[in-house]
């Protein structure tokens, strides 16, 4: 694997626990695992009456690329909602996939799994978060 995937900014992602763990009391919950891999991420989210995210908290057993991943959703969901965490998981899976652009505002941050492009079976382990995410957001 080439060691342009696993870049300084990604790697202190990987290491940042301030959103690490589970919330309590009434919330939203979704986990989802890699098969290929035995990555496992669950996502929990508060919300607020109109939908919108309070809070989020997540726990990941998974590579660091997993790990970086939901530690970006994590650190930006607040004001976000269940739907528009799937357009910006649509948004990177494009990215991966397509080749198009990252997502833009703090969603940007993203970019720096351009590298993973070039790894289609790595592509899973960058959008396992948005699938426990959704997995939240469809149980409701």
């Amino acid at each position: 694997m080439s060691d342009e995937i696993y870049a300084k900014e990604l790697l202190r992602w990987a290491a940042d626990v301030s959103r690490a763990g589970s919330l309590t009391g009434d919330r939203k919950t979704g986990t989802a695992n890699n098969a290929m891999c035995g990555d496992r991420v669950t996502m929990d989210f508060e919300v607020d009456p109109t939908h919108e995210i309070c809070d989020c908290r997540h726990e990941t057993k998974a590579c660091v690329i997993t790990q970086a991943a939901a530690a970006i959703l994590a650190g930006n969901a607040v004001g976000e909602t269940g739907e528009s965490l799937g357009r910006v998981r649509d948004r990177v899976a494009a990215m991966l996939k397509d080749g198009a652009d990252a997502p833009s505002g703090k969603w940007s941050v993203f970019s720096i799994f351009v590298p993973v492009r070039e790894h289609r079976s790595r592509h899973t382990c960058v959008l396992l978060p948005f699938e426990a995410a959704a997995k939240a957001f469809d149980a409701s």
